[in-house]
């Protein structure tokens, strides 16, 4: 296996949070169509999230992120990083949806609001955070489970 791929695989939960972190200030987070036969929709950018006191949720979507990268680094936090790692990831995705639906019930956005491009990159930064979380959490070689993947593919060719 490449050493680069190698490198990205051990940094995966690091990699899925700059991804969250970047996704913050990557166009809309959240759309939404007002109704009321109006051409136009609402857009909220995920900026908007971090500094509003309306969603206390939103700020929490920087913290978590920040949090993934640093705990490693902090000396109180290491005997829990696995745990940290793994839940934190959990924990954002379900604020993702809980403040979909505050924008939703607003008014704002007619009782709906839709995932938009800096959700859609959220979610995936997530789900590698939550990858490299759970094996570590759960002992499991991502490397070594990655080649034995592979070597099934190249075996079945």
């Amino acid at each position: 296996m490449d050493s680069n791929i190698k490198k990205a695989i051990q940094n995966l939960d690091a990699i899925g949070a700059i991804i969250m972190i970047v996704s913050l200030f990557a166009g809309n987070f959240y759309a939404g169509d007002p109704g009321g036969g109006l051409v136009y929709s609402l857009s909220y950018p995920g900026y908007k999230l971090i500094f509003n006191s309306e969603y206390m949720l939103g700020t929490l979507f920087i913290v978590v992120p920040a949090l993934i990268l640093v705990v490693g680094r902090i000396k109180s936090l290491q005997q829990y990083e696995s745990l940290l790692k793994f839940g934190l990831p959990i924990v954002s995705l379900i604020f993702l949806f809980v403040l979909k639906g505050q924008l939703g019930d607003t008014g704002n956005y007619g009782g709906s609001a839709s995932f938009a491009l800096g959700a859609w990159l959220f979610v995936l930064g997530n789900i590698l955070s939550l990858i490299s979380g759970a094996a570590q959490f759960f002992h499991i070689d991502l490397e070594k489970k990655i080649n034995d993947i592979m070597q099934q593919n190249k075996s079945k060719k």
